[in-house]
């Protein structure tokens, strides 16, 4: 029992020296902007009509750089009001989660491109005024695809600038979205489970027949206390068809804060 014990503790010793050694290795950022977009959208299921307008954005985003490997958390949220040509308005809310990674070889970050792959979670939902009924309407999908990235340093007048640039195409995964009128989906019934209407209502999600394509590029100023401010151009474009089509164009303009954590 004596020995168990001590090869437990010798075990845990060494898993823990492993830790602190990755981790000494590696370095930690933290990304924060916020900005407006210009957000167009069309859910087929509700009206052909497309509905714009001005929304406010925000994202956090936690960067994760190893010798080898760099991995992004990023969330995003955006809301405001979209109206058609008509007149007729809606508040539209997103909700997102984005991770990328890119594996490199083992030299500073710089004046490189990056290959790796990213997964997409996107929850979209509106509220469309002056309808008392069916008015709330909502897809998600989530999705993995290739992404590719590049990084170049700039100097002028010994101050130190960075220009970042990545990109992402979703290729397979999931969706599922409001039905026709009503906000449950097509195959929802009251009387299944949660994992029954679920799988009753997912749909795939294949390139080709969906898209889903982003593409931010960022220019960063260093600051003396080693953290950098910039500015992000966003662009971002979705399309879910099956049985209700959905689609969507972003632009947006961005301030950033990057803070280094360790």
């Amino acid at each position: 029992m004596l020995n168990k014990i001590q090869w437990l503790a010798v075990v845990c010793f060494l898993s823990s020296l492993v830790s602190m050694q990755a981790y000494s290795q590696s370095t930690g950022s933290l990304f924060l902007s916020t900005g407006i977009q210009d957000f167009t959208g069309r859910d087929q299921g509700f009206s052909h009509q497309k509905y714009s307008g001005i929304r406010s954005m925000s994202t956090a985003t936690f960067q994760l750089h190893k010798p080898q490997k760099t991995e992004l958390f990023q969330f995003d949220f955006a809301y405001g009001p979209l109206k058609n040509r008509i007149g007729n308005s809606m508040n539209a809310m997103t909700i997102g989660f984005l991770t990328y990674t890119y594996y490199h070889k083992n030299k500073p970050e710089v004046k490189s491109l990056h290959w790796g792959w990213s997964n997409q979670n996107l929850f979209n939902i509106r509220s469309h005024n002056g309808f008392s009924n069916y008015s709330l309407r909502y897809d998600y999908f989530s999705s993995l695809g290739p992404s590719v990235r590049y990084i170049m340093p700039l100097q002028w007048k010994g101050q130190h600038f960075e220009w970042h640039t990545l990109s992402h195409l979703q290729v397979v995964g999931f969706q599922i979205k409001s039905g026709y009128i009503g906000a449950n989906p097509d195959g929802y019934s009251g009387e299944n489970t949660i994992m029954g209407n679920f799988f009753e209502s997912m749909e795939p999600f294949i390139i080709g027949k969906d898209w889903n394509f982003g593409l931010t590029s960022s220019f960063y100023w260093e600051l003396p206390s080693e953290n950098k401010l910039g500015l992000n151009y966003r662009l971002d474009i979705s399309g879910l068809q099956g049985i209700q089509p959905v689609a969507s164009f972003g632009n947006a303009l961005l301030l950033v804060l990057k803070v280094k954590l360790w």
